[in-house]
């Protein structure tokens, strides 16, 4: 049997630094059985591990951590390190050097980022057991993506992913997609990523593991293949985290090596924090209570009224912010509570204003010009 482990966004960054190079492998807890029992594991590094860089113009926070915390991953036993992710480029391209760097010298392999597009792409072969393993690591777009002559993580392009897909099928026995996105704090797939996911698989791939949304959310087995639409997080501090920050799952997948099918796929449930010193795995009341959680939501997945209605209840509930983020001429401080009091939105969308903003960000062609013009105003 072909054993594999998935982990999810490892950000040794903010309250877990210091814990994290002092304690090292320590930081996985219980989990460190289930990583020497696999053939094969790999985790998301969702910051860059470096001193050189400045920080980049961007939306959202710009994360890294000291390079020392790579000797957790080694220590824990971990094959690859994922760096296709939207906080791999938040020092720039000089801090995805010494990212990539570090990690090679401490003797793990990475994927999903690069020096260019080119370089970023590279799908990354592992052999276990005489059988070759191609992972295809790749991200959304935010501010980390590569471009043709400009460093970064691999960017969500299914024409793209298939040709790399195509061409991994040639020569590796099991081919693994792993995708950075997914809404924040959302635990299913949008229908968009969805159908995505289950068109790698329809192409042949083995299994697409999906990481990002900050909570552990659905999987679900499809084709007779493994489709997870969100781990969790794996080792990442936040002040006064959101429901669900604080928990996630590894993903172990067990193979025929002769026939090559799916035999075990076990969730392995954690909660991670500073507090308690990094991953517990859940035992108990609280193991069986997530687990019922998770065929939560796969009975949602399979039940296709239901899941859009889900669908429905999280944009609804995000309305007024989108709007405003998206359309507000200006952000400040108090933005969000003051929409809260005043409506806003109303302002920003009269009858012929929205049909034309719905028209650019609808139509392919509006949307490539409207992209480009913002882009080039973010370059200078």
């Amino acid at each position: 049997m072909l054993n594999i482990l998935f982990c999810g966004d490892f950000a040794p960054c903010r309250g877990y630094e210091d814990m994290v190079i002092k304690n090292k492998a320590l930081v996985f807890g219980d989990l460190l059985k289930d990583i020497s029992k696999v053939d094969f594991s790999f985790l998301n590094l969702e910051c860059p591990l470096c001193f050189s860089g400045a920080k980049i113009k961007k939306c959202g926070p710009n994360l890294r951590a000291n390079p020392n915390c790579i000797s957790a991953v080694t220590e824990a036993g971990f094959d690859v390190v994922g760096l296709a992710n939207n906080h791999i480029m938040d020092y720039g391209q000089d801090g995805l050097e010494e990212t990539i760097n570090v990690c090679e010298e401490a003797g793990l392999l990475t994927c999903g980022a690069g020096k260019d597009l080119q370089m970023a792409q590279q799908s990354l072969f592992v052999i276990r057991k005489e059988i070759k393993i191609a992972i295809v690591a790749v991200a959304e777009r935010e501010f980390s993506i590569a471009e043709i002559n400009k460093a970064g993580a691999a960017p969500l392009d299914p024409i793209d992913n298939l040709e790399a897909i195509k061409k991994a099928k040639e020569v590796a026995d099991f081919v693994f997609v792993t995708i950075h996105g997914g809404n924040e704090y959302y635990p299913y797939p949008r229908p968009g990523l969805r159908k995505v996911c289950r068109f790698f698989i329809e192409q042949g791939v083995d299994g697409v593991i999906c990481h990002h949304a900050h909570v552990p959310g659905a999987y679900e087995i499809y084709e007779n293949k493994p489709i997870v639409y969100s781990l969790g997080n794996l080792v990442f501090d936040y002040p006064n985290p959101p429901n669900g920050w604080n928990k996630g799952y590894a993903i172990r997948l067990e193979y025929d090596q002769n026939t090559k099918g799916l035999t075990s796929c076990e969730v392995i449930p954690y909660t991670q924090s500073v507090m308690q010193g990094g991953v517990v795995k859940m035992q108990g009341e609280a193991k069986t209570e997530f687990m019922a959680s998770l065929d939560h939501y796969k009975c949602i997945l399979l039940d296709e009224d239901r899941y859009e209605n889900e669908w429905k209840v999280f944009f609804s509930e995000r309305e007024k912010e989108v709007l405003i983020k998206m359309f507000f001429p200006i952000q400040f401080r108090g933005l969000g509570r003051m929409s809260r009091i005043f409506s806003i939105e109303k302002m920003l969308l009269g009858q012929k204003s929205l049909y034309a903003k719905l028209n650019y960000l609808s139509c392919e062609s509006h949307r490539e010009v409207l992209l480009s013009v913002l882009l080039r105003r973010a370059d200078r």
